[in-house]
């Protein structure tokens, strides 16, 4: 399924819930929210039509999120359905990792491929203040059970000045010894993320390398002759991360750089939210609203229809650093 700017769209994230069990200060208010209510919410049932609908448009891979994906009840069910969908190749999810020991032998059964889980801080007084929860040695033993069940982990952890900035190498070096991959995420300037500072992933780079010597890009370049056969092999790699593996390290180092190093050139993927709609970009509001199509009667034709004549809309680029208003990050997947 190509856009109208050549871009294969293969990759579908789906936000199954905007409920979350954290709080964490630079993505939900701290004030609260008003939830959306549960009719409102797609069923498993509704997911996975659509989901049927688009792998027969090309959509290959999915990714479960939130809101935190674990509070949906009987996600493991949805897991099986999907990976029981033709043409779906891998299911994954993000989560925060808190509830993960609980629920991960179930996930594995249910056939999930591999697991996201994000990390800010080691610190236990800087993760209760930053989520308003104790709960960082269940991410902790989250991280080491996805290991154990070789879900290969990937650590996702949003660099911020006021919050984790002296942790940085540490965070990092949580792969030297364990074969996960640890990735670096510019802080998106929207919503809550505006009130904090955060840290491009080029003084990452340099701040890490003087601690762990040189940083040298983990591409097959003997196979890329040029840049645009370097995107291709990182689009290969299933998605916008640069990978590094420092010397002596088991792991990899990983950084996704929306706003320094704009990638929407390569971008394959499109989101789904939690009320239905199907968003052609993070941070535009081109999108068509699907739920209202499958509980008015709609055929599957007409809705694959709908959705070709959306993804020929899907935008060149994000509008991040242009727009004074964004969409919440809880209500999207991110």
């Amino acid at each position: 399924m190509k856009d109208s700017y050549n871009r294969n769209i293969d990759y579908l994230r789906i936000s199954l819930t905007d409920r979350c069990n954290l709080r964490c200060k630079y993505c939900m208010p701290q004030e609260g929210v008003e939830h959306v209510s549960h009719n409102d919410i797609l069923s498993l049932e509704e997911i996975s039509r659509i989901v049927s609908i688009l792998a027969k448009l090309g959509i290959k891979r999915i990714r479960l999120t939130g809101g935190e994906p674990l509070i949906r009840k009987n996600i493991c069910k949805l897991i099986r359905d999907i990976k029981n969908t033709e043409g779906i190749e891998r299911v994954s999810i993000t989560t925060n990792g808190t509830m993960l020991k609980y629920s991960i032998d179930e996930l594995v059964k249910a056939g999930l491929d591999d697991i996201n889980i994000s990390l800010d801080t080691l610190s236990r007084d800087v993760f209760n203040e930053l989520t308003g929860e104790d709960k960082l040695e269940d991410v902790l033993e989250g991280i080491e059970l996805a290991i154990k069940y070789n879900l290969k982990p990937k650590i996702n952890c949003v660099p911020i000045k006021e919050w984790n900035e002296k942790e940085i190498s540490d965070i990092a070096g949580m792969a030297k010894d364990k074969n996960i991959d640890v990735r670096f995420i510019e802080l998106m300037p929207t919503s809550c993320g505006k009130n904090y500072c955060g840290i491009e992933n080029g003084e990452i780079k340099k701040n890490l390398e003087s601690v762990f010597g040189e940083l040298k890009e983990e591409v097959k370049r003997e196979l890329c002759r040029d840049e645009a056969q370097k995107e291709e092999q990182r689009e290969k790699q299933n998605g916008p991360a640069i990978y590094y593996r420092p010397e002596g390290f088991k792991g990899r180092i990983g950084f996704i750089s929306p706003i320094s190093n704009v990638f929407c050139a390569s971008c394959n993927r499109i989101r789904l939210t939690s009320t239905g709609t199907l968003k052609m970009c993070l941070h535009h509001d081109i999108g068509v609203d699907i739920r209202e199509k499958l509980r008015n009667n709609s055929t599957d034709s007409e809705i694959t229809e709908i959705i070709r004549e959306s993804i020929s809309l899907k935008p060149k680029e994000h509008q991040m650093m242009r727009e004074a208003e964004y969409t919440d990050m809880f209500q999207i997947g991110g």
